[in-house]
């Protein structure tokens, strides 16, 4: 039986009163903060306590901030919090809804508070629950902004994160100096561990180059020969031309297969016709082509030097008288 009256009054009541004790520690039928229109409360950990809570906790001269407690004591789970204003109903508490899913907890159920000291953290490590916490541009500032609505951090607790219309649970993996501790006015360094779904990419086993290169050669020289085609052949036929010159071979025909190279005589014959109509014809077809002819370094047996050029325009003039 606790001590105090039911609503904060005298006698033996429910919930607590009377003589001030040197402890606070007040059992409170717990709701939601929604219930009280307070949504914006469940990005943090604070909880909304009635007039007399802020009474009890000023004759025992709690000085800010205000650390509490909070217990199920029906499954022995417990969490730690602060408090954002003393307005609730007598014998009632409103804490954030991911809170009393935390302590496995009804809408009416009982939780028992009590006022307590923790020391200002130093670390906390963090694991994400899903790994699409990942896909936000900037992780940690989100994190960081949001815990600056938190007054305390538990290990084992799974706090909630509201960023851009959607929630993400964060698991509190582990604290220094302590188990609980108060990140009011503190300079904590943050740690995140993987996320529980992640998985880590599958590494692939190295390809040997020469053994991708051994298995297509075999791979072609097994590859069955292509089968010729039956039937009538279509433009099988030759052309003839209308001069009845010859027809030349395209260079790369797949019915008369590849014609041999082109012979340079023919392409000159073609690109210059005049070349064989001059005048008394090529001088020199046989090597050296008249090349060192009475020079000095003529050597024996050398072709001999050409004849002088006869001027046809040479002489001189005569007059008819």
């Amino acid at each position: 039986m606790w001590a105090g009256g039911f609503f904060g009054g005298g006698g033996d009541g429910f919930f607590g009163g009377g003589a001030p004790g040197s402890r606070f520690d007040h059992p409170y039928q717990a709701y939601p903060v929604s219930f009280l229109g307070k949504e914006e409360l469940e990005k943090g950990n604070k909880m909304i306590l009635p007039q007399s809570a802020l009474d009890h906790l000023a004759r025992l001269n709690i000085s800010y901030p205000m650390l509490f407690e909070v217990t199920n004591e029906s499954t022995n789970r417990r969490t730690h919090a602060g408090v954002q204003e003393f307005v609730a109903e007598e014998g009632m508490c409103y804490l954030p809804y991911w809170m009393m899913c935390n302590l496995a907890m009804q809408e009416g159920q009982i939780v028992r508070i009590t006022n307590t000291t923790l020391q200002k953290g130093t670390f906390v490590k963090l694991q994400p629950q899903r790994s699409d916490f990942l896909d936000i541009s900037n992780p940690r500032a989100v994190l960081e902004n949001s815990l600056r609505n938190f007054a305390t951090l538990t290990v084992g607790d799974l706090i909630v994160i509201d960023y851009n219309d959607k929630k993400y649970e964060i698991e509190v993996v582990e604290c220094k100096p302590a188990d609980a501790i108060s990140i009011i006015e503190a300079d904590v360094n943050v740690d995140f561990a993987p996320p529980k779904d992640y998985k880590e990419p599958e590494r692939l086993p190295a390809v040997d180059p020469a053994a991708g290169f051994k298995a297509k050669v075999e791979e072609s020289e097994q590859a069955p020969p292509e089968p010729e085609p039956k039937g009538p052949k279509l433009f099988g036929g030759s052309g003839q031309r209308i001069d009845g010159k010859a027809i030349k071979t395209p260079m790369s025909s797949p019915s008369l297969g590849p014609s041999s190279p082109p012979s340079i005589e023919d392409e000159l014959d073609e690109k210059m016709p005049w070349r064989k109509r001059l005048r008394k014809g090529v001088k020199w077809v046989n090597p050296p082509f008249g090349f060192n002819m009475g020079h000095m370094s003529a050597q024996k047996g050398a072709a001999p030097p050409p004849k002088p050029v006869e001027d046809l325009w040479g002489g001189s003039g005569k007059k008819l008288q």
